[in-house]
């Protein structure tokens, strides 16, 4: 499956080049109207160009323009309205959004498919720039900024060529937040901000309970599995929601009595047919992950994961690991260096490292080289050794890694498993060309009887198909779409 709350558990350290999404622009920098101004941050504009390669842009022009006329709209509402902003869709789906400093707000597509309307994407953004008004990122210091940005994972294998950037930026401040006092501040801030610009504040509200449901079938799914609870975005049950006061400080703040003029806008309907055809799990980009099978139409590859692992489908590499995380593979691709064959190439990816078991083989019509190394493995604090092994093909190197916290005669005990593994890529056939297809939300009008369990036999989720869509929906754990209205499925 692949998780919907992505959550970094371990990576072993591999070079690797990072999969380059379709060319659809970001968003240009331009002032948002006369007023206030703020410093652009040198660290922000840094940062910008490493989270966009990171992530990548979500390749649909229509949606960037979307997203960044309504932030602007917000911004013109803000103490900065003269500032520089800029608003970006990344191509990513975890529930996140957070900005760097002064002025670029990030929103993951993840998010926006957790949405109901364009009003609590406005609550969002509104907070967002808060945090920018406000300051709250300098006040993080730069070296904590920094850090925020920086790797998520952190490689064992001390000493080798292999330990290389995991490439995983996230600056989440969504999920790490500025401290109570700074998010309750970002909250009233944006809330003004949001409602200034004529957005139903009451707006904000549901997206928290957007989040709480969230944490809510964590728990519920934790119990079922007997497990501890992976809460998520802990950040939204420390504090409150806003609430009736904090609602009609943002309209006074506004300058607003009542219900302004034309009424306060939601755009439920315009927001839906905007996401509607929208990317769901992962994009293309990072290929598509459907049983236990991964594919890439970019690549034209595909591999076999075990029955039962969980795979964790970045967009720099692909992740799989036992429900017991006692064994773990990763596999990552960068192009082969001019004159430089499998065995040159795996040895100068390890230089350094104690090395042995080295040995050349093919595979479905591809020449590799595999061997292990003594230590390195990140399930017992690089203690363990590691198979390494890379595959050529075409101009492509793909190097798988695996690690197991047991180990026998200095071989991982799961290295006949990592070894089946390597041998399950090959190329993409044309009748297998359409499972490389991202899943992507399709939003439809319910009729009388309508039941989201009748819309579960096409979710990629293997398990709680049903929860999911209830979810996206607003609708955990019990709700169902009241007839003539709009509610999102995934094809």
């Amino acid at each position: 499956m692949i998780p919907r709350l992505r959550r970094l558990l371990v990576s072993l350290a591999a070079a690797a080049a990072l999969l380059v999404a379709a060319p659809v622009a970001a968003p240009q920098s331009k002032p948002a109207a006369k007023g206030g101004t703020m410093k652009e941050s040198s660290a922000s504009r840094d940062a910008h160009e490493k989270i966009l390669k990171a992530y990548g842009v979500y390749p649909n022009q229509e949606l960037q323009d979307y997203v960044n006329e309504l932030g602007q709209r917000i911004a013109r509402k803000s103490s900065l309205p003269n500032a520089e902003w800029t608003f970006v869709l990344l191509d990513d789906d975890s529930i996140n959004a957070f900005t760097t400093g002064c002025c670029f707000v990030y929103l993951h597509r993840g998010l926006l498919a957790n949405l109901n309307s364009e009003a609590e994407l406005a609550g969002v953004i509104g907070h967002e720039i808060a945090h920018v008004t406000q300051k709250h990122p300098q006040k993080r210091q730069t070296r904590g900024l920094l850090a925020t940005l920086g790797v998520l994972g952190a490689a064992v294998l001390t000493g080798s060529g292999a330990v290389a950037d995991l490439a995983s930026v996230g600056a989440q401040a969504w999920v790490q937040g500025y401290g109570r006092d700074n998010e309750l501040e970002a909250d009233r801030v944006g809330l003004q901000f949001s409602t200034a610009a004529g957005y139903r504040p009451e707006a904000m509200g549901e997206v928290f309970e957007m989040f709480r449901r969230g944490e809510r079938f964590e728990i519920d799914r934790a119990r079922a599995e007997g497990r501890p609870p992976n809460i998520y975005h802990g950040l939204f049950s420390s504090h409150p929601a806003p609430d009736a006061r904090a609602v009609q400080a943002a309209k006074g703040a506004a300058g607003i009595n009542g219900t302004p003029p034309g009424g306060w806008i939601d755009n439920r309907e315009t927001y839906l047919r905007r996401i509607d055809g929208m990317t769901y799990g992962s994009s293309r980009a990072q290929g598509i992950v459907r049983g236990n099978r991964f594919y890439h139409a970019d690549l034209g590859i595909t591999l076999a994961v075990p029955t039962g692992w969980t795979i964790e489908n970045q967009r720099d590499r692909l992740i799989f690991y036992t429900p017991e995380k006692d064994s773990v593979v990763q596999v990552t691709v960068q192009a082969v260096p001019p004159n430089q064959g499998p065995r040159e190439f795996l040895m100068t990816q390890l230089k350094g490292a104690s090395v042995y078991g080295s040995e050349p083989f093919t595979s479905n019509g591809m020449q590799g080289f595999a061997t292990i190394t003594a230590n390195g493995s990140p399930l017992d604090r690089g203690a363990g050794p590691v198979r390494w092994a890379v595959l050529y093909r075409g101009g492509s190197a793909y190097v798988f890694a695996g690690a197991s916290r047991a180990s026998r005669n200095g071989v991982p005990e799961a290295d006949g498993l990592f070894q089946s593994v390597v041998q399950t890529l090959r190329g993409l056939k044309p009748a297998e060309a359409p499972l490389a297809e991202p899943f992507r939300l399709r939003v439809k009008t319910a009729a009388p009887g309508t039941r989201l369990a009748d819309f579960t036999s096409s979710m990629p989720e293997e398990k709680y198909a049903k929860e999911q869509l209830q979810l996206i929906n607003g609708l955990y754990p019990n709700g169902e779409p009241r007839p003539g209205s709009l509610f999102k499925a995934v094809e």
